[in-house]
């Protein structure tokens, strides 16, 4: 059983993404464009992102010329107090990375912060991997890469919710290569025998943890998500630092807590609305008893910070973000210690 305590991921330390977040210039048929320079092409307040992929790159539609441009995905423009929005616009504010809708037509000069003239949508697409909910997706064509600059030592990288073919992770200390792995991500869970082997579908891995970076301080991590023939997405992007907890016992137990919204009404007739839901999990860990006091001081440190729970790599239903709603330590006996974990996670 282990925790992964997550390092701070914004604007400070994610030194790059290839997602795009604030809009870049709107794209002009008689500039001619270097490698790498990003453009828009706006449709209202809506910017699809490409990148040039050659010198010299003068008069080729973006949409139309793959083999000039690729195209990174969809965005907005930075918020402007001078500009007119109508009903429905949505803009970024790049200091919070959240994305706001304009709530009214002719909303001109109005704060973000004014909550009758905008509503806050949440983190905005490149951001989405490192909020509060594990339901909202970063997404992007093809894939997603990002790299962090990490402060202090990092061993750990956990990726929940995703939709990719595989992952890789580079570890980079003082410019040198130390960590590079790919990992494929179909899963074999269910299949036990041969014909389940050829004939079920592919399932595809939900999450992907990985504990054994070296240890390293200040290292830079790069996280590559490859979805060559679809949206790669991610719900949650943790890197950090792990701790053992102890060996979790058997007798756990996971679900989730559904917050859809099922009434029936007197005639029998069911009303259904399709909302979020989040993993639950009661947990018994034998612990060392040396370690119970560090254990207690490490669970008191983060209990109203979220961390990634893995009970076992072996069941990923065990992996849960989130919170612990109660935990307790029973000094049992001289050799052995256990700890009960209540554990609640986010949506």
């Amino acid at each position: 059983m282990k925790i992964i305590r997550p390092s701070t991921l914004d604007s400070s330390n994610l030194v790059s993404s290839t997602v795009p977040e604030v809009a870049p210039a709107a794209y002009d048929a008689g500039t001619t464009y270097a490698a790498g320079t990003q453009v828009s092409v706006f449709t209202g307040t809506v910017a699809s992102v490409y990148e040039s992929l050659q010198n010299s790159n003068t008069g080729h539609t973006p949409a139309s010329s793959p083999l000039w441009w690729d195209y990174l995905g969809a965005t907005y423009a930075s918020y402007s107090g001078g500009t007119t929005y109508a009903l429905g616009d949505i803009v970024i504010d790049p200091t919070t990375h959240h994305e706001f809708e304009s709530l009214q037509a002719g909303n001109t000069g109005h704060a973000l912060t004014d909550a009758a003239w905008w509503s806050d949508l949440g983190a905005d697409n490149r951001y989405r991997m490192f909020d509060l909910s594990n339901t909202s997706q970063t997404s992007a064509p093809q894939g997603i890469t990002i790299v962090a600059q990490m402060q202090g030592r990092t061993d750990s990288v956990a990726l929940l919710n995703i939709v990719a073919a595989s992952v890789q992770i580079i570890a980079r200390y003082t410019g040198i290569i130390v960590f590079d792995q790919t990992y494929d991500l179909i899963s074999d869970s269910g299949v036990t025998n041969w014909y389940e082997y050829f004939f079920e579908p592919i399932v595809r891995k939900g999450d992907l943890i990985v504990t054994d970076l070296p240890l390293y301080a200040d290292m830079e991590i790069t996280v590559i998500i490859n979805e060559p023939t679809g949206t790669a997405q991610v719900g949650t992007c943790v890197i950090g630092l792990s701790r053992d907890l102890g060996n979790l016992l058997y007798g756990a137990r996971v679900g989730i807590q559904d917050y859809s919204r099922k009434v029936a009404d007197d005639f029998g007739n069911w009303t259904i609305v399709e909302r979020a839901f989040s993993k639950r999990a009661d947990f018994r860990i034998a612990v060392e008893p040396e370690k119970v006091d560090a254990i207690t001081a490490v669970l008191a440190l983060y209990r109203a910070t979220p961390v990634v729970y893995v009970g076992t790599e072996e069941f990923s239903s065990t992996i849960i973000y989130g919170f612990y709603r109660d935990f307790s330590n029973e000094l049992t006996f001289p050799s052995t210690s256990y700890l009960t974990l209540q554990i609640e996670g986010l949506t």
